[in-house]
């Protein structure tokens, strides 16, 4: 049995923030999306804007049939701001749990506590549904969603891989 994950617009905090459903028309921001935050990282190896694209394109499809695979009836939401995409977040519920299993803004809109409204929104929805905790992964690499994470009030619960911290956030 599962909890309902949301699948209609919901409005969040007060920045105009609100989360929808990811539409089919949506695939070339999810991609735009992906590539802009993950550039960043890999920028660094000094490869030619062709290769770097290249690659980047490799890890998208990578990481879209994993996640398709890991979790089939995830559901995959838009974060917009007055109708204007600047971010996704993909679910996967149960009855007692929503895992996150991912989340990602726009670059340029990290820093400016959108995401702790993306976060409190999402808690709020998960205890109206009767979710007693919500999940998810983090890259052992990335210190500041860790940092994030446990400001936001989630618990280390072990290694989720080679990679990857196992969070928690009980909600009963």
């Amino acid at each position: 049995m599962t909890a309902p994950a949301p699948r209609e617009m919901i409005g969040i905090g007060h920045h105009g923030l609100a989360m929808r459903p990811t539409e089919t028309g949506d695939e070339s921001f999810v991609r735009h999306l992906f590539k802009t935050a993950r550039a960043e990282s890999l920028a660094v190896a000094g490869l030619p804007p062709a290769a770097l694209d290249s690659l980047l394109e490799q890890q998208f499809r990578a990481q879209s049939a994993g996640y398709a695979a890991q979790f089939p009836d995830a559901v995959s939401l838009l974060i917009v701001r007055r109708d204007e995409p600047i971010g996704r977040l993909i679910l996967h519920c149960t009855a007692q749990r929503w895992h996150i299993v991912d989340i990602v803004l726009l670059p340029a809109e990290r820093g400016h506590g959108l995401g702790t409204e993306v976060i409190d929104a999402l808690e709020a929805i998960a205890r109206q549904r009767g979710v007693v905790a919500l999940t998810l992964s983090v890259l052992a690499t990335n210190p500041d969603a860790h940092r994030f994470y446990l400001r936001r009030g989630f618990a280390e619960t072990g290694q989720a891989g080679a990679a990857h911290i196992a969070m928690k956030k009980d909600l009963a």
